[in-house]
């Protein structure tokens, strides 16, 4: 096995670590938000977590100083990823099903492929679409067989509210390739981070003020801890070190993997037993998975 064959698949494990915390983040956050404001919820976990990530780049001796001609950019950047998209999933997730929460943020990979060839740093390549295509045919029959989970008739402004965090996030992943090369994948991650915080902090006050902090238990706050420093601080870390790595499609595919650990996650910690039937759509997954995870990478180098 070469050396980059080693490094493909240190970066794959150190994925499926990431997607294991966020598909139990999803079962976290319903049980904390039994006590916690969605908003109230996402600004004080996003507080902790741009708090962290800065002091770990600054223990690193890292700087957060961008280019002058990059400051726009990169504010925009962690303002649709950290601002609107944040705001998009703790919303959605608050006003639709968990079925069509899994459903269409499975929809992230597809937004990211075809907003990369759209701007020409990835080539259109049937097999790799068509490995995202088949991962999204399995996230489809996990959701669509646990037929209690989905209803999209009485919840269209929460569904609408996902596709539009899953199309954040699509865009994230691939406009952040830009900047990945010239700063590396933590500068770039803190500092779309603080801009995107100091901006959603302002934004919040009135839930934050409105919460009733007393009445939160030691549960609630180990599971904000949880959702702060492991499913954002090591996820994004993680997440951008693989998209500098190996390359947007090979990354964007391995968040269709998190539904099946949120099904199993809901099975353990808030007892929704999954259905027989859905197990087919595991497979599905993890041979789409596989078709994406076998082919090279095609990224457009710059102009």
């Amino acid at each position: 096995m070469s050396v980059r064959d080693r490094k493909q698949y240190a970066f794959d494990l150190l994925m499926l670590t990431v997607v294991i915390i966020w598909g139990f983040n999803f079962s976290v956050m319903k049980l904390v938000y039994r006590s916690v404001h969605p908003i109230a919820f996402n600004a004080v976990r996003f507080l902790i977590a741009t708090s962290t990530m800065t002091l770990l780049l600054k223990l690193s001796g890292v700087s957060i100083r961008i280019d002058r001609e990059d400051v726009r950019g990169v504010v925009w950047l962690g303002f649709v990823t950290n601002t609107v998209y944040q705001f998009l999933f703790v919303l959605g997730l608050d006003r639709t099903k968990a079925g069509n929460a899994g459903l269409l943020m499975a929809l992230t990979p597809i937004f990211a492929y075809l907003i990369g060839v759209f701007m020409k740093r990835e080539r259109f390549s049937p097999g790799v679409l068509s490995g995202i295509i088949l991962s999204l045919v399995g996230v489809s029959t996990i959701i669509f067989f646990g037929s209690s989970q989905i209803s999209f008739g009485g919840s269209r402004n929460g569904d609408l509210m996902m596709i539009g965090a899953a199309f954040c996030w699509g865009w994230y992943s691939a406009k952040s390739i830009r900047w990945l090369p010239k700063y590396g994948a933590l500068r770039l991650t803190v500092t779309s981070m603080i801009a995107g915080t100091a901006i959603m902090l302002p934004l919040s006050v009135p839930w934050l003020l409105s919460q009733n902090w007393s009445g939160i238990g030691p549960a609630a706050w180990l599971g904000l801890g949880y959702s702060a420093l492991l499913s954002i601080v090591y996820g994004y870390f993680v997440w951008a070190h693989a998209l500098n790595s190996i390359g947007l499609a090979h990354t964007a595919v391995f968040s269709n993997v998190t539904p099946i650990v949120a099904l199993a996650a809901g099975w353990i910690v808030l007892g929704e037993r999954p259905v027989g039937a859905q197990l087919i759509g595991v497979v599905l997954v993890l041979t789409g998975v596989f078709m994406v995870r076998s082919r090279k990478p095609m990224v457009v180098p710059d102009e």
